[in-house]
């Protein structure tokens, strides 16, 4: 898996991870990715490794809080920002932001016109 940590023009911060076929993912690693499709999860991490509250908040692992995962077809097409939930506002990443994690992890390549082809 290739991961890399973004900060948006906002200051919130991002874990990247690609997730490509064999890969384990999900809540607590449960899932298997079987497509040869890639996907790209994002996690905010600006709650990684924050302790849980009791019960009812078990807190957040190392990667932080999972936010959206899309298919690298998906990406690789997108232009401009890109809201990982419309219900947070912090939860959007810059085009520029945006770009440099998927240019890190390979879903574009450096000169924005790069796709990811199966």
């Amino acid at each position: 898996m290739k991961t890399t940590t973004i900060t948006t023009a906002a200051g919130r911060t991002f874990n990247a991870i690609l997730i490509e076929k064999g890969d384990r993912y999900g809540l607590d690693d449960c899932l298997t990715h079987t497509k040869a499709e890639p996907m790209v999860e994002f996690w905010d991490a600006s709650c990684a490794n924050r302790p849980g509250q009791g019960a009812w908040d078990p807190g957040f692992g190392p990667k932080g809080q999972f936010a959206s995962r899309y298919t690298a077809s998906t990406l690789a097409g997108h232009r401009g920002a890109l809201s990982l939930d419309y219900g947070i506002p912090a939860w959007t990443i810059d085009a520029q932001a945006l770009d440099a994690a998927l240019v890190a992890v390979g879903v574009r390549s450096g000169s924005r016109s790069g796709s990811w082809s199966g």
